[in-house]
């Protein structure tokens, strides 16, 4: 990262790849451990302007990127597929810019426990790893971002290793490199400081007297200003020859950003005043944060700032508010030498600090005599103020209530500064700096957990290590606690208290120790809340998993959505709930746990939650519905999934684009409404399991925006229930969806079992839509085992039903699945008037997905019959439609058939380049096994036919491997090219096996 981006495989280094492909492994890199969603990742390569193909191209660059560090002796699953992201999982010192951050916060606790030399060759270590700019050409706005953010960190540690050398006493040695970082950095006024003083330290007071008016002329001609105070100071102690100034000082700047001499510049205030110093002890096993620590400092700590640095750091209970905001204060004290003040303001507890009181106290802490402190809250802040007039004073506010009680506690003068902790984010003041806290990365909990434990405890069971702190949700709180647990029971091992923390029904209990414990901290916010809040917070926390949107939330309580968004974004404020975007809202995963346990104000507890499911489930159902019929207008099913009337001025779905939307944001809190249904087995209302069912066959038409296998999961427990209950038509739709799903990743016996089942379930309900759709998959797992009279015979009945329900759509689908067939069969001649006729209907419809479908049929009918030059067209314009609607899939299966039609007209470039292109997008769909085959299968006879023999090879064996999982026969095929190209290798000609 902190150079031309690349990946070192061993002893050498493998370029990113191309700039995007670059952008996609720094996104990923600086984010490893953490899932990457794909929506970010488009918008960390393109920003705003992503191409529609941006998914497709992303997953390209991964499956790249994967190869290489596959070629490098890494696990396959380093850079891992999960959810609708990916995750890059490598040590946080195998990144450069982790490492240079890991030794910057070694350097720091070094300089703190006064091994200066160790401190400053870690610095040194760390500025050694830049080797030139961070991710030079790396295009995107995440690159940018990153590449501003390193620089800065490089420049700061450059200025925190020249403190450390003239501490040390390196004057002469520090010269050259002080000159060429200013030219390097004009604008920077503390480096001009450490210039001069090295310089007159080395006996050259002249030229240390020159420097300071090389300053004040660059910063006027630049800036219009005249040199800082601290500046303006040292010059004047060079010009009187102070002789301190020669001795190396006693102790080092307290962060990157905090001068050499801040009592000279700031004065020390009266001296008749005492030096207050309330600061509690820090924190000796504070681990993580480090990029937040040195912004903090940084800017806590900034000698140049025209007004009072003011910094607020918020987050939930447990975050590490308090740890955090305590060693910045002492991180940066020693640029405060008039003192630190303290208050724990008690914000989230039952009486709050009064304002009056604080200042009482803190005015009595800076020497104002009791009798003279004043009555009044206001007059308290302004003799505050006065009093710190000229002086430098730090103040840490703990745990603040809100803005009414921190204001009056805020000094005028510029040279003091505060920090600021709360729960909530306090909008209302003017702070600099604003820190919103978020859980630990793992490396941050696994390095807080071996710290207290040890390594030699941790590292031996690092896997369950690294399981105990994601069971612990990464909150600093709970991981602090399972440490001191462990800590205080040598006998303990992780896999047992990890084991301990399993059951979700106990996890809160255990996560206590001595007067730690996380419950409580979720305890003191929940006391806070209103009566309608408390309802809220307890009412969602079963089904907003793992978040849910406005709407579905409004539904579920049975409330206007405006009222219900005041009382979410209330449970915000008070950190109980986070706002991931607009209009959706998440429960931490500990805060679930504790708010599923609260007690239920009334015996009708069970009853209430009931209640709340099935208004959801409903909610769910009328918007799937309408998703449905604008991704399938038309679909007769549509017309069979009876809805709840939706409230009036309830949100509708009118584009195919809000349908997709609505469907990716909620989709994982709908499969979590159904599991929660069938979990509840015979006790499950029947009327539920139908509109869970018709949930499940409404979202399945968005195949390629959801994991359907995973809802597949959930329609197998939801069919077994609804059998339980003799519910004919939920089984048969729950059964549908697990053959559809399995017909999709190629488990041919799976998807002919499970449609069996649906068609005969289907058949008892008199569910004719979802048995037609069972009939017409049947057919396709028939043409897919080269049955193809069976497969005849079951498009024929789809077809039949199709057109008894008047399913124009359907029929036409089934029309070109019957098509394929017989071209599979050698019966192009017939399949091609129906693929005529199915295509003119469908252009009549203004069907995009059905005119790509039916042009790739046709082109492989006129590719049959001999007709090249027309079933390449076909295949073009079946590409230009996938193109402009995307539709990847089709896409990508067009692809690989044009590739097979330029092969054997000859032109094996384009064919090679038509065939990659497939392979490309199917090895980043799992669930598409025999496409991805045949993509191998093409790509190896293209190869085989240029002479590239090797190639040829390993895109046949790689066919056979995934014809041969799936269970196809297919493989035969594979085998045979396998064995040719072997000869052909030999002989050194190509070969044309025949096509599939």
């Amino acid at each position: 990262m902190l150079g031309s981006l690349g990946i070192q495989l061993g002893e050498s280094v493998v370029p990113g790849g191309p700039p995007q492909q670059q952008a996609t492994l720094a996104a990923l890199a600086l984010r490893s451990g953490h899932v990457v969603p794909l929506h970010e990742l488009m918008g960390a390569v393109w920003g705003e302007a992503a191409p529609g193909s941006a998914v497709m191209i992303l997953r390209t660059y991964v499956w790249r990127l994967r190869k290489i560090l596959e070629s490098g002796g890494c696990d396959p699953q380093a850079l891992a597929s999960v959810n609708d992201g990916y995750r890059l999982a490598v040590p946080p010192e195998s990144v450069d810019a982790f490492r240079a951050e890991r030794l910057a916060a070694d350097a720091a606790r070094a300089r703190e426990a006064g091994r200066h030399d160790e401190a400053a060759a870690l610095l040194a270590e760390a500025v050694g790893l830049w080797r030139g700019e961070p991710l030079a050409g790396v295009p995107g706005p995440f690159a940018e971002q990153q590449r501003s953010r390193l620089s800065e960190l490089r420049r700061q540690l450059l200025e925190e290793r020249f403190a450390l050398d003239l501490l040390l006493g390196r004057h002469t040695q520090v010269v050259p490199e002080l000159t060429a970082f200013i030219a390097e950095q004009p604008l920077r006024e503390r480096p001009y400081g450490f210039l001069m003083r090295a310089l007159y330290a080395a006996g050259r007071q002249g030229d240390a007297l020159a420097v300071f008016g090389t300053a004040r002329e660059v910063l006027a001609a630049e800036l219009g200003l005249d040199p800082g105070p601290e500046l303006r100071t040292l010059h004047q102690r060079i010009l009187a020859g102070d002789a301190d100034l020669v001795a190396p000082a006693q102790t080092p700047p307290a962060s990157p950003s905090t001068t050499e001499e801040p009592a000279e510049a700031g004065g020390a205030g009266p001296a008749s005043l005492p030096r207050p110093a309330q600061l509690p002890a820090d924190i000796a096993d504070f681990s993580g944060r480090a990029a937040t620590l040195a912004a903090l400092c940084g800017a806590l700590a900034d000698q140049d700032r025209t007004a009072l640095a003011v910094a607020t750091v918020s987050g939930m209970g447990g975050i590490g508010k308090s740890a955090l905001a305590l060693r910045v204060a002492h991180r940066v004290k020693e640029a405060f030498p008039d003192g630190q003040l303290y208050a724990d303001l008690r914000g989230t507890g039952a009486e709050p600090a009064d304002p009056g009181a604080v200042l009482a106290s803190f005015l009595a802490a800076l020497g104002v005599p009791r009798q003279e402190v004043p009555g009044s809250v206001e007059d308290r802040a302004r003799l505050f103020r006065t009093v710190l007039d000229g002086r430098r004073v730090l103040l840490l506010l703990d745990d603040a209530r809100d803005t009414a009680q921190v204001k009056p506690l805020l000094p005028g003068a510029v040279h003091c500064a505060v920090v600021v902790t709360s729960r909530a984010h306090l909008s209302g003041v003017p702070s600099g700096t604003h820190v919103q806290l978020a859980e630990f990365s793992p490396a941050e909990a696994l390095s807080l957990l071996r710290h207290v434990v040890g390594a030699h405890r941790i590292d031996p069971e690092e896997a369950a290590a690294v399981a105990l702190v994601a069971a612990c949700a990464h909150l600093p709180l709970a991981v602090r606690i399972v440490a001191a647990r462990l800590a205080a029971r040598p006998g303990w091992t992780v896999a047992y208290l990890l084991a301990r923390l399993a059951d979700e029904r106990r996890r809160l209990s255990e996560l206590r120790a001595d007067d730690l414990a996380v419950s409580a901290v979720f305890e003191l916010g929940y006391r806070q809340l209103t009566a309608s809040q408390a309802m809220v917070f307890r009412s969602l926390a079963p089904v907003a998993w793992p978040s849910i949107g406005l709407s579905a939330a409004a539904a579920a309580l049975g409330l206007g959505e405006s009222e219900t968004e005041s009382l979410l974004e209330a449970l915000v404020d008070a950190a109980l709930l986070e706002s991931p975007e607009a209009g959706r809202y998440r429960y931490h995963e500990l805060g679930r746990d504790f708010a599923l346990h609260l007690p239920r104000p009334d015996t009708a507890a069970g009853e209430a939650d009931f209640a709340v499911e099935r208004r959801l489930l409903h909610h769910l159902l009328r918007m799937a519905a309408d998703a449905f019929h604008r991704m399938v207008p038309g679909d007769p099913a549509h017309s069979t999934i009876p809805v709840v009337t939706a409230e009036p001025g309830e949100h509708r779905l009118t584009t195919l684009a809000q349908a997709r939307a609505w469907v990716v944001a909620e989709f994982d809190c709908a499969v979590h409404a159904v599991q929660l249904l069938v979990a509840r087995g015979d006790s499950a209302e029947p009327d539920l399991l139908t509109v869970a069912a018709d949930l499940l066959v409404a979202l399945s038409s968005f195949g390629q925006d959801i994991p359907y296998g995973r809802m597949a999961l959930t329609a197998r427990t939801l069919a077994r229930v609804s059998a339980q209950h003799g519910n004919h038509h939920a089984a048969g739709r729950a059964h549908f969806i697990c053959g559809n799903a399995a017909l999709q990743a190629t488990q041919l016996a799976q998807a002919r079992a499970d449609s069996q089942l649906a068609a005969e379930a289907c058949s008892r309900a008199g569910d004719r839509s979802i048995l037609q759709q069972a009939y017409n998959d049947l057919g396709v797992i028939a043409q897919f085992e080269q049955r193809y009279d069976d497969a005849a015979e079951h498009f024929d009945q789809a077809l039949a039903l199709a057109r008894e329900l008047g399913h124009r759509s359907g029929g036409l689908t089934t029309t070109l699945n019957a098509a394929l067939a017989r071209i599979r069969g050698g019966r192009a001649d017939e399949a091609l008037p129906a693929c005529d006729e199915a295509l003119s209907a469908l252009r009549e419809m203004a069907d995009p997905h059905g005119i790509a479908h039916a042009l790739c049929v046709r082109g492989q009918a006129l590719h049959e019959l001999d007709r090249l030059p027309e079933a390449l067209a076909d295949y073009e314009r079946c590409l230009e439609v996938c193109e402009a609607e995307r539709i990847p899939g089709q896409r990508a299966q067009a692809l690989y058939r044009c590739a097979e039609t330029l092969r054997v007209l000859g032109r094996a470039e384009s064919a090679l380049d038509a065939a990659a292109g497939a392979v490309a997008y199917f090895r980043t769909v799992p669930d598409r096994n025999r496409d991805r085959g045949y993509a191998l299968l093409i790509h190896a006879r293209i190869s085989a036919d240029a002479g590239h023999h090797e190639e040829a090879l390993a895109r046949s064996r790689e066919a056979l491997e995934v014809f041969t999982r799936a269970g196809l026969p297919e493989a035969a095929q594979a085998r045979l090219l396998i064995e040719a190209t072997g000869v052909m290798a030999v002989q050194g000609r190509g070969v044309r096996p025949t096509p599939a």
